[in-house]
C-alpha cells in the first residue's frame, strides 16, 4: 500500500453487500428463538423489538452482544414478571466492561467470569454465526460498489472497518470481486470501528478521512476518530452509491467534503430510518 493522504473507510453489512436482512432475519433471530424458551406472545415482541432496534433505529450497526441486551431490556420493560427471560447482569457486564466484542472475546470474558447465561448468550452466537453463513453465501455487492472503490482507489487508501470477523469478510470481498480494491482489511478482532479507522489512519499515513456506512453508529464511530460520514440509506443503496461515485467522491479527493455537506446527507438518512421505523 502506497501512503495517502486521503483514506477511505467502508462498512460491509448493509453498505457494500446487502447482508443485514439476511444475517437478522435468518439467522440472529431464529438462532435466539432456539436457544431461548419464550411463550408465543412474548416471542413475537422479541422479534418486533430486534428488528426495530437492528434495522429500523439509531441502533442500527450495533454489535450483536449489545443490540441483544438492548432487545432483552426492552422486553424486560414489557414483561417484567416473565420468567423465562435470562438474567441479564452477566451479559450486562461484559457488554460494560471489554474492550472488543466477539465470539472469541466473549469465550476469554468467559474464563474468569463463569455464567449460565453468557453460556446461552454464546451458544447464540455460534449458532448465528453457522447460519449466517448460510444466508449469506453468494451474496453479491450493491450496484455501484465496485465501481465507487475503484475511482475512489485512484486517489486514496480503501480500507474496510466492520463489526464482522475478517474471516467472514474476506470470504465475502473476495467473491464479491472487491479485494482488489481494498488496502485494508479490519474486523472485529480489531477493536471498534473507532479503533479500525484510527489504526486504518496510522497504517496508510492519511489526514483527510471519510466513512461510508449504513447506519448512525458508523457516523458515531467516523467522528471518534476524527472522519467525516457519508450515508447509504437502507433501501436506496445503489442510488446511494452512484451519488457518492458523482458527487461525494470527487468532493473528499478535493479536500471539500465538509461538515454540512455530511449533515445534508445524513438528515436523508435520519428522515429514511425514521419512514422504516413507521
Amino acid at each position: 500500500m502506497i501512503p495517502s493522504r486521503f483514506l477511505l473507510g467502508v462498512d460491509s453489512d448493509g453498505t457494500a453487500f446487502d447482508s443485514v436482512n439476511h444475517k437478522h432475519l435468518e439467522a440472529f433471530i431464529p438462532a435466539a428463538l432456539e436457544i431461548w424458551t419464550m411463550e408465543e406472545d412474548v416471542a413475537r415482541t422479541f422479534v418486533d423489538i430486534y428488528k426495530q432496534v437492528n434495522l429500523y433505529s439509531d441502533l442500527r450497526g450495533t454489535n450483536r452482544f449489545p443490540a441483544l441486551l438492548e432487545t432483552f431490556e426492552q422486553l424486560e420493560k414489557i414483561y417484567p414478571d416473565e420468567p423465562e427471560l435470562p438474567n441479564l447482569e452477566p451479559l450486562r457486564e461484559y457488554v460494560r466492561n471489554a474492550t472488543r466484542y466477539s465470539t472469541f472475546s466473549l469465550q476469554d470474558w468467559m474464563t474468569s467470569h463463569p455464567s449460565a447465561a453468557l453460556s446461552k448468550v454464546l451458544a447464540w452466537s455460534i449458532r448465528s454465526n453457522v447460519l449466517i453463513a448460510r444466508a449469506c453465501e453468494g451474496l453479491m455487492p450493491y450496484d455501484g460498489v465496485q465501481e465507487a472503490l475503484k475511482e475512489a482507489g485512484k486517489g486514496a487508501a480503501v480500507a474496510v472497518i466492520s463489526a464482522a470477523s475478517r474471516e467472514e469478510l474476506e470470504k465475502d470481498w473476495v467473491f464479491g470481486g472487491l479485494m482488489r480494491h481494498v488496502d485494508i482489511m479490519m474486523g472485529q478482532e480489531d477493536g471498534l470501528k473507532p479503533d479500525q479507522l484510527k489504526k486504518a489512519m496510522s497504517l496508510s499515513g492519511a489526514v483527510c478521512v471519510l466513512m461510508v456506512g449504513d447506519a448512525n453508529q458508523d457516523a458515531v464511530a467516523a467522528h471518534e476518530a476524527g472522519a467525516l460520514f457519508y450515508p447509504i440509506i437502507p433501501g436506496k443503496e445503489a442510488a446511494c452509491w452512484q451519488t457518492f461515485r458523482d458527487e461525494a467522491l470527487p468532493l473528499f479527493l478535493a479536500g471539500k467534503y465538509t461538515a454540512e455537506k455530511e449533515a445534508e446527507y445524513c438528515e436523508k438518512m435520519r428522515a429514511a430510518l425514521e419512514n422504516g421505523a413507521g
